[in-house]
């Protein structure tokens, strides 16, 4: 039996206020990245993979971005904090977390008006 496996990504980036009427853009490397990836296998033959995002100048603020979107959407707030999240600060010089920098480099440069 063939099994399929339905992609859905939904984004859902955070905007800082004020960054942008400010003097001195922040260094985007200052951000942190929070990903949460949720996966639902109610129909039992296809997953269903959802995505969401945020961002914010804190570990703790990007989370909470993340956590808010996801059980926005369509979730309660235990299945987004029992899915697999992973959350980095916005520099390829933090090691192994890498990926989300990569992911979202250009997201959160745009968004945030960061240098």
């Amino acid at each position: 039996m063939k099994r399929a496996v339905l992609m859905t990504t939904i984004v859902a980036l955070g905007v800082i206020q004020g960054t942008r009427a400010e003097p001195q853009a922040a260094q985007c490397s200052s951000f942190y990245i929070s990903e949460i990836n949720l996966v639902s296998t109610a129909d039992g033959e296809a997953g269903h993979v959802q995505t969401f995002v945020g961002f914010g100048p804190s570990k703790e603020e990007a989370e909470k971005s993340a956590l808010g979107w996801c059980s926005h959407i369509r979730f309660d707030l235990e299945t987004c904090l029992n899915s697999d999240r992973l959350t980095a600060r916005n520099s390829p010089s933090d090691g192994g977390d890498a990926a989300l920098h990569l992911k979202y480099m250009k997201a959160v440069a745009r968004i945030t008006g960061c240098s």
